[in-house]
């Protein structure tokens, strides 16, 4: 019987002075667990880090494996947030919040020797689903007109507060962050009630539209009241880890609309969020509250159908649809 390779990795906190910077070995145990509190192997004492954020595995051959522990802002690898295990290669960067850690593994881990059928432990078996989801976009107007007048360094904390508001928006309202793209945020319902997915991603536009609009009052130096479009997409999508490195993620036609429809918002008046046709079928009288569009996008031959509204008439849409029994 072969022993198991004694292989050993090591993480570094790249936020630190070099000289100084703190270093953790990944050795002999199994499993790391990273955290905020001081019962973690590797403690983070920072508050975007979770009291129990993600954990290290290392396997019998060598490999090390990222694992998210369902934290509140997510865990990334190389500026992808991972929904599912990932194996860790040597100059990888884990980010966590404002913290960066970087992989280092000197010996690559010992490969199974080749064998007539397929090695599963070899294989990166790739979870992928078809599935009906709801995509929301919602993106900060004027955002490059506002780094040009307060500077990268000041817009960038902006962006940090934001992004972590708008996490714990779209969480509250039962959605996922897909990812954060500059200043607009993509998140996604999925499950088999469409209808109250897509009045749960209303709700998070207009939570997200009054979070922005007040940042004013916390951070007095803005030199505008800051405003946000939105777009709604409903449709098939390929969801799974179709990356790579294994991230999570998800594409499709859906989500490819739901950008196109968002960039229309700061086109026009009191049109502040775009609702794709499928996503408006499942509403109550649309009509009533939404004017139908049919728009120009790119990437497509025929005209897009959407219906759209400001900020206002979509709340006075939820106070009244909403509060019907029956509805979600």
């Amino acid at each position: 019987m072969t022993a198991s390779p004694e292989i050993s990795a090591t993480l570094t906190l790249l936020d630190a002075q070099e000289d100084n910077a703190p270093r953790w070995l990944l050795g002999t145990d199994t499993t790391y667990t990273l955290g905020r509190v001081a019962n973690t192997d590797i403690t983070l004492p920072y508050s975007w880090v979770s009291r129990k954020h993600a954990m290290i595995q290392k396997e019998e051959n060598g490999r090390f494996n990222l694992i998210d522990l369902g934290s509140s802002n997510g865990t990334f690898i190389n500026g992808r947030k991972i929904h599912t295990p990932v194996s860790l290669q040597d100059g990888d960067c884990i980010g966590i919040g404002s913290t960066r850690l970087l992989f280092h593994q000197d010996t690559s881990p010992n490969r199974a020797a080749a064998t007539n059928g397929p090695d599963l432990d070899e294989m990166t078996v790739a979870f992928v689903q078809k599935q009906i989801i709801t995509i929301l976009i919602c993106d900060i107007h004027d955002y490059t007109k506002l780094s040009e007048t307060m500077g990268d360094q000041w817009v960038s904390q902006l962006l940090q507060h934001w992004t972590g508001r708008v996490t714990k928006l779209v969480n509250k309202h039962n959605g996922t962050v897909d990812k954060f793209i500059g200043d607009a945020v993509m998140a996604l319902w999925s499950g088999a009630n469409l209808q109250d997915n897509i009045h749960q991603a209303l709700k998070t536009a207009i939570a997200i539209n009054t979070f922005t609009s007040n940042l004013g009052k916390k951070i007095p130096d803005l030199p505008w009241a800051l405003q946000i479009g939105a777009a709604l997409n409903t449709g098939e999508a390929m969801m799974g880890n179709l990356t790579q490195n294994g991230s999570y993620t998800v594409v499709g036609d859906v989500v490819n609309v739901a950008f196109r429809l968002e960039s229309l918002t700061n086109r026009q008046e009191d049109l502040d969020i775009v609702m794709g046709c499928d996503a408006a079928m499942h509403l109550l009288a649309p009509e009533t509250f939404f004017k139908k569009y049919s728009f120009r996008v790119k990437g497509k031959q025929e005209e897009v159908e959407a219906y759209g509204c400001s900020f206002p008439q979509l709340s006075t849409y939820l106070e009244h649809k909403l509060n019907q029994p029956g509805t979600g």
